[in-house]
């Protein structure tokens, strides 16, 4: 399987796929980059990597603001 038909596959650019396929530790059959069904089973269920996406906090989870002090 080429990493063409992977990306193809899994919907994904070709790039990702090349350093999945790195980070996962699978090295091509031959020299035109053929890879096995197995080397591509390690690769479907990869969860993307990079920052979290932001979440929206809720009026519950902001803390309270504190009283101001008066001056005597």
């Amino acid at each position: 399987m080429t990493i063409s038909e992977m990306a193809g596959k899994l919907k994904l650019p070709r790039d990702t796929i090349k350093r999945r396929l790195l980070r996962a530790g699978c090295k091509p059959i031959t020299q035109e980059a053929l890879y096995t069904e197995d080397d591509f089973e390690k690769i479907c269920n990869v969860p993307p990597v990079g920052r979290p996406k932001k979440t929206t906090e809720t009026s519950a989870e902001k803390p309270k603001e504190k009283p101001k002090k008066t001056k005597k």
